[in-house]
């Protein structure tokens, strides 16, 4: 491909892009607009607090809610529960929920936005297989950089961190990101509602992938 026609694709796809956002709106924006220094911003929310095996210890819910993160020295647990012999700089949460607060670490903790709706018997394919469509590696990775500011349909798989399956949410407008205040913590924004996933194993894919 020549320089030339590398260039008017790149600027049609900028042009389409800004023409995408104008239309559709920002759900980075919206994001953004929910989050501030470390406050949820919005309805109400669900907090479930889930254990290595999956098992929900504990669940919240709340209006005014606010989540800090500090540093202490923690030893691990397998799954067979074998305490590590060497210690580890773990992160702990403070959760401040309508002037209460709330302080835990190790545990699997998410935040959902209220009307944010699990998706009931999903499952998640063994193989994945593509045709090889797309362009080149480099400009897909920055056009979904600019379609996950716009938001894209995507699913999300969440897991405890011995892989036990706790919860799936998808939406046809989905946003994510890693906040630089919140270690260990996942941000989205699915179709305008927000949801944080805190010290989890979870897979995030488009949708179109399992179509």
């Amino acid at each position: 491909m020549k320089l030339t026609k590398i260039l008017r694709y790149l600027a049609v796809i900028i042009c389409i892009s800004s023409l995408l956002m104008s239309l559709t709106g920002c759900e980075m924006m919206s994001s953004q607009l929910k989050d501030l220094k470390g406050e949820l911003i919005g309805n109400r929310f669900a907090i479930n607090l889930y254990d290595n095996f999956g098992n929900n210890v504990l669940t919240m819910e709340g209006e005014k809610v606010g989540i800090e993160a500090n540093y202490i020295k923690a030893y691990s647990v397998d799954s067979e529960g074998n305490k590590s012999t060497h210690s580890e700089l773990s992160s702990v949460i403070t959760i401040t929920i309508d002037g209460n607060q709330l302080a835990e670490t190790g545990n699997t903790a998410i935040f959902a936005e209220e009307g944010l709706q699990k998706l009931k018997d999903f499952s998640l394919p063994d193989n994945i297989t593509t045709d090889g469509g797309g362009t080149l590696n480099i400009f897909d990775r920055d056009i979904n950089k600019i379609k996950n500011m716009i938001g894209t349909p995507k699913v999300v798989v969440i897991c405890s961190q011995l892989g036990i399956p706790l919860a799936v949410y998808g939406g046809e407008s989905v946003y994510w990101e890693i906040p630089s205040d919140l270690p260990k913590t996942t941000k989205l924004s699915i179709d305008g509602r927000a949801l944080y996933i805190h010290r989890a194993n979870y897979i995030l894919l488009d949708s179109d992938l399992i179509k």
